[in-house]
């Protein structure tokens, strides 16, 4: 068989007249036609086209995608095994943590053995708070309900005399709110609708709690808000009427729009954070209520906990649909290297004009029949095995 024993790269014409050539001095040997091919394969044999520096400019490419896509690959894998070994063995951990706390807490409980941290100082602190701030809040409304829509502005300016300067920047009207009239029916029960507004956000259950309080807490500012535009109007009005009115006159530059604001929705704030503060510690007072709080509190960690071990899990099955696919990519990528010395098309159309010269040889000798169903099936099974084709030659 002549081969040859070097890789050194060899241009060819004439593939086909290159093979008959070949062919007549092996004897059409199969073998020696596999040796050909497999040359042809890996650029040992190109045509006269053939430019080495664009091929091997081309293999470089393919060798950089193949690192980046192990370092790639690394990186996915790297990711994979801390979130299995480390992540999630974590999670799982402190769930089971959680578990076993909720377990002794109710142990704790059949025992009496729960600490409440309850101090009846700090609860009678918050409770006589809040009573003083109710009431507080209640003649607050009423007065400012009294001044926005019942105060009489022509009777206060013919009794007022001496008098008339405090009442053109009194806010409220104390005085009003103590005096008997059928309007302070309203009065009262205006001032407990604003207080009840002010109850809406300590009694909010539910998945949207936080979203809904804080609507609340809107809603009662631009109640107030409006309470206090209203009593800074009716003082505008007031000015007018008494002739010294600001010209320039706008509520939000008012100081009194600002006050109102400042003793109504302020002291609400301050009346609701000493509400919740005292329930907060009444609920302290037995251990029952201390063990629901403390277990309801270990059942929310633990639920929050197993949404972050769902989401690892998922991540981890994307991870290894990652690799999968990045190994398949490598692959092929490797594939694509050994036979970058030619483009595809351009290879088979070598390897087909190559065997056509080798058969030519063949069919002008009869006593090589033998040898051309060999050569046959070795053309074809290279054939197959470099592209998945098999070659139908007429």
């Amino acid at each position: 068989m002549d081969a040859v024993a070097t890789k050194k790269v060899e241009r060819v014409k004439s593939f086909r007249e290159y093979a008959f050539e070949k062919a007549g001095l092996n004897r059409g040997d199969y073998l020696s036609l596999k040796t050909y091919l497999k040359w042809i394969k890996d650029g040992h044999l190109v045509d006269e086209t053939y430019d080495e520096n664009e091929q091997l400019l081309l293999k470089q490419q393919v060798k950089n995608k193949i690192s980046t896509k192990e370092d790639e690959k690394e990186k996915l894998e790297g990711e994979k095994r801390t979130a299995v070994e480390v992540a999630k063995p974590s999670i799982e951990k402190k769930i089971k943590e959680l578990n076993d706390e909720i377990q002794q807490t109710k142990i704790d409980l059949a025992e009496n053995a729960v600490q409440t941290g309850y101090q009846s100082e700090k609860y009678f602190m918050y409770a006589g708070l809040v009573i003083v701030l109710s009431f507080y809040l209640l003649f607050f409304y009423a007065s400012a309900i009294y001044a926005s829509f019942f105060r009489n502005a022509g009777s206060i300016l013919k009794y007022a005399g001496d008098d008339i300067a405090l009442y053109l920047d009194s806010i409220f009207d104390v005085k009003g709110i103590f005096t008997w009239s059928p309007s302070l029916i309203i009065v009262y029960l205006g001032a407990f609708l604003f207080f009840a507004i002010g109850l809406i956000p300590h009694n909010i259950e539910g998945e949207n709690k936080k979203w809904n309080v804080g609507l609340a807490i809107l809603g009662a500012f631009i109640a107030d808000s409006l309470m206090a535009y209203k009593i800074d109007l009716g003082i505008h009005d007031l000015k007018v009427m008494a002739g010294v009115a600001d010209t320039d006159w706008h509520f939000y530059s008012s100081i009194n729009f600002y006050m109102v604001l400042l003793f109504g929705f302020c002291a609400y704030l301050v009346w609701g954070y000493m509400f919740e503060m005292m329930l907060k510690e009444k609920n302290k007072k037995t251990g029952d209520v201390r063990a629901a709080l403390i277990i309801k509190g270990l059942k929310e960690e633990i639920k929050g906990l197993r949404v972050e071990l769902q989401a690892l899990e998922t991540k981890i099955i994307e991870l290894e649909t990652q690799i999968k696919t990045i190994f398949s990519q490598l692959e092929q990528l490797k594939q694509d290297l050994e036979n970058s010395m030619l483009k595809p098309d351009a290879l088979s159309q070598n390897l087909t004009s190559f065997y056509m010269g080798w058969r030519q040889f063949l069919n002008g000798t009869s006593d090589l029949n033998v040898e051309k169903v060999r050569c046959e099936e070795t053309f074809n099974d290279f054939m197959q095995s470099q592209f998945n084709q098999t070659a139908i030659l007429n």
